[in-house]
């Protein structure tokens, strides 16, 4: 689900290198994978007592420039990233482009067209819907203010998250006043990396509507975050004012979405009515090992259907009918999982060092 842009930056010998960045509306630092480091000569050989939080602070003037336009990188705070080391290979990608940058600009996401657009603030055109927002000064963080059956509470915007997110308690609330298509254990893009504790226990549900801002969303699929990660109170640390949780791309991915940073607006516009079953896919969630192989860590079904025939937890993940695996990042493997309700995948799956092939169907899990 995330938005994936081709940047150069610029090496300390002058020459500019091609990378990959992820568009990041969530998180103000300019997050570095350790390969990109090293090319850009940070030392990352003695990093005893620098390390907090699997990161590493670094001073570093940054030159990045996208569809050959320079782009200042001064307000972002820089960092080496050490874990999660998935953050970086399940997606292939070397850097974030953060909210810090994006601020400076008048930006649009266009989904459905695959594109994003910036432009100097004023200069674009506004289209779709309009939407007051509460913008952070100094992390460029978006939040507008949502009414879920009743309950009026307050999202971030945050196209760097691969699913939407929020509280276990938020979830029931929602279930208290409507009647939800729930699952637990992540699958599909709510898989995030496997690594995250109790990803297998999850729970999912698909909220029928959400007026989020001016705009209603319908089908929106929301997990509820186990207590031990307080996810809105870290995620309100970045935050003009505290917030409920974060929707994800999963909401907006038929919409062009338009952030006026100057205005603290944002423009909603629908261009798929289609709807979209991001949960039609065979129930496993994955995680993935530092071999490039695939474990599977839980078995996802719809509440009332039967465990998939002969998959267990603990067990590799070799082939997904003429694919190998391994290597391949997360999406791809999602992706091939997926299909339409029905639709049998030739499953190759390694338990007790045995090598076994199995047909599993999709399932609408939610």
């Amino acid at each position: 689900n995330r938005m994936l842009v081709d940047a150069e930056i610029q090496k300390p010998d002058g020459y500019w290198e091609d990378i990959t960045l992820w568009v990041d509306t969530g998180n103000p630092d300019f997050f570095i994978s350790e390969k990109l480091a090293g090319e850009l000569g940070i030392s990352i050989s003695d990093t005893s007592g620098k390390i907090v939080r699997g990161a590493m602070e670094v001073s570093l003037p940054v030159n990045v420039r996208i569809g050959g336009r320079l782009f200042d990188f001064k307000n972002a705070a820089s960092k080496v990233i050490f874990e999660p080391k998935w953050l970086f290979s399940t997606m292939n990608i070397d850097a974030n482009l953060p909210s810090t940058v994006l601020k400076d600009f008048q930006v649009v996401f266009d989904y459905p067209e695959g594109e994003m657009i910036l432009g100097s603030p004023g200069s674009l055109k506004h289209e779709g819907s309009k939407s007051d927002a509460i913008i952070d000064t100094a992390t460029g963080i978006v939040q507008l203010s949502a009414d879920i059956y009743g309950d009026s509470l307050s999202f971030a915007l945050d196209n760097g998250a691969s699913y939407s997110f929020t509280s276990p308690k938020i979830v029931n609330q929602i279930l208290d006043r409507q009647s939800c298509p729930q699952i637990k254990g992540a699958a599909g893009c709510a898989n995030i990396w496997g690594w995250w504790p109790g990803e297998s226990d999850w729970d999912i549900i698909r909220v029928p509507e959400i007026r989020w801002g001016s705009e209603l969303f319908t089908d929106a699929g929301l997990v509820g975050l186990p207590e031990y990660f307080p996810l809105a109170e870290w995620y309100s640390q970045k935050t003009a004012n505290p917030v409920d949780g974060i929707f994800g791309p999963n909401v907006f991915k038929s919409y062009r979405v338009e952030i006026d940073y100057r205005g603290r607006a944002v423009y909603f516009e629908k261009f798929n009515t289609r709807e979209s079953y991001d949960l039609d896919i065979i129930g496993i969630t994955l995680q993935p090992q530092s071999d490039g192989n695939y474990l599977i860590i839980g078995i996802v079904n719809k509440a009332g259907q039967p465990a998939i025939d002969n998959i267990y937890s603990g067990d590799m993940l070799i082939k997904i009918d003429d694919m190998p695996v391994k290597n391949k990042t997360m999406g791809t493997i999602i992706d091939a999982l997926r299909g339409k309700p029905g639709d049998l995948h030739k499953l190759e799956i390694k338990s007790n060092d045995e090598n076994i092939i199995i047909e599993a169907r999709v399932k609408r899990l939610i």
